[in-house]
């Protein structure tokens, strides 16, 4: 029987020629599915999740994307394509090669159907399920919110994790920072679900030392899917339709962008961020690193910028994962312009809102050979579970200098001075 091709599934995005019968010299022939976007690119293009079935055990398979070179990202010099039988364990493909414009692959497959990504995905249905995981852990840190919905009428889940749990709509009283990390604006980037599966699953470890010391003085507030409906279409950048998120800060509306437009409500509710996180993947630079973004607005000050620095040297020193670069690229984005940074991308947005130390997280695709991560197997989940729970080290470090930015805040707003 044929080789048979499908997407019709959460997070599937492929499109089939009907060429190629799977072999070496005559791989099945793919293109990448075109996503509609908003800005003045028109479409993206570059996530794909597709399952194949009626391979044949022990014969070698081959594959090719063969528009990868017109992709929005065209990048795939060192990429090497991800593989599953159950959907749960995940390995790269070592034999991916990028050449002519088309991205190829083969191997020896042990079952008769595969699933072939961009990056692990991380489905809505395990999202749901690790809700449900979290709110009954025996450490009781953590309740789970609703705080709007999506446009294809999907739940926004906010977890309120401390000790005790926080609560959301009075903080007037509480003594404690507030520290905001959300993932997923992007849907395409997996990655940063993984992220937020290490981060939570070490707060809500009541055995562990540090986090006990964190909470002491800091509540948090999680949202581990910006961007249900973007994740379950099998897009990479934008919502259901066609918005990217992370360019919807500065004027969000519940009918473009609901999932930044209800999460700013929640932000004014709690009345002031101490520490802002965006988690993110980058599709082309080999390493993980901090945006420098929110250096660039227009209120950053030599304080905040001392701090944004101190606390990369903290996540590097406990997670060496963290931003390794490259021989020659430097680490990251160029800085922006003093004043000048995109005030409708969210790192930027909350850096001017709060005075606050703010923050766009990136890990790669690709291997981090800086790292030691191995050009064939990839960064992976586990890498990303790593980052995710190593960033609370760096936040117990650079607590003192978080609390300092915060009491300087209530100072001036205390004597009229604008502290917000």
């Amino acid at each position: 029987m044929p080789i048979q091709i499908s997407d019709a599934f959460d997070s599937g995005a492929i499109d089939e020629t009907g060429k190629g019968a799977g072999t070496k010299a005559d791989p099945v022939l793919l293109t990448l599915k075109k996503e509609k976007c908003l800005e003045a690119c028109g479409t993206f293009q570059q996530w794909f999740h597709f399952c194949a079935s009626n391979l044949t055990r022990g014969q070698e398979v081959s594959f090719s994307i063969t528009d990868a070179g017109e992709s929005t990202y065209p990048d795939w010099d060192g990429y090497k394509v991800c593989m599953s039988y159950d959907c749960e364990t995940w390995e790269r493909i070592p034999d991916t090669v990028f050449e002519d414009g088309k991205l190829t692959w083969s191997h020896v497959p042990d079952f008769e159907l595969a699933y072939y990504a961009y990056f692990a995905p991380y489905s809505l249905d395990r999202q749901l399920r690790m809700l449900g995981i979290w709110m009954r852990t025996p450490s009781q840190r953590c309740k789970v919110h609703t705080f709007g919905k999506t446009l294809d009428g999907r739940d926004l889940h906010l977890l309120a994790i401390g000790s005790p749990i926080p609560d959301i709509a009075d903080r007037s009283t509480s003594k404690k920072l507030t520290f905001w990390v959300h993932a997923r604006q992007h849907p395409g980037e997996t990655c940063a679900s993984w992220w937020i599966d290490g981060f939570v699953n070490r707060l809500l470890d009541g055995s562990d030392a540090v986090v006990r010391e964190v909470l002491k003085q800091a509540d948090f507030f999680v949202v581990p899917n910006m961007n249900p409906d973007g994740g379950v279409r099998g897009h990479l950048r934008t919502n259901a339709c066609g918005a990217n998120l992370n360019r919807e800060w500065l004027e969000p509306s519940a009918e473009r962008s609901p999932e930044v437009f209800f999460a700013q409500k929640v932000m004014t509710t709690l009345g002031d961020l101490d520490l802002m996180l965006d988690v993110h993947q980058d599709e082309e630079k080999p390493y993980a690193f901090i945006s420098k973004t929110p250096l660039g607005v227009p209120s950053c000050t030599p304080e905040q910028r001392t701090l944004h620095f101190a606390f990369k040297a903290a996540y590097s020193k406990a997670c060496p994962d963290f931003e390794t670069p490259g021989p020659v690229e430097p680490v990251g984005y160029p800085e922006p312009a003093a004043g000048k940074a995109n005030p409708a991308i969210c790192s930027a947005w909350n850096a001017e809102k709060w005075k606050s130390l703010s923050m766009t997280l990136e890990m790669p695709y690709k291997g981090n050979p800086n790292a030691g991560v191995k050009e064939g197997s990839g960064f992976t989940t586990g890498h990303c579970a790593g980052l995710g729970a190593g960033v609370i080290d760096a936040m117990y470090t650079q607590m003192e200098g978080i609390r300092a930015i915060s009491d300087a805040k209530k100072a001036r707003a205390k004597s009229g001075g604008g502290g917000y």
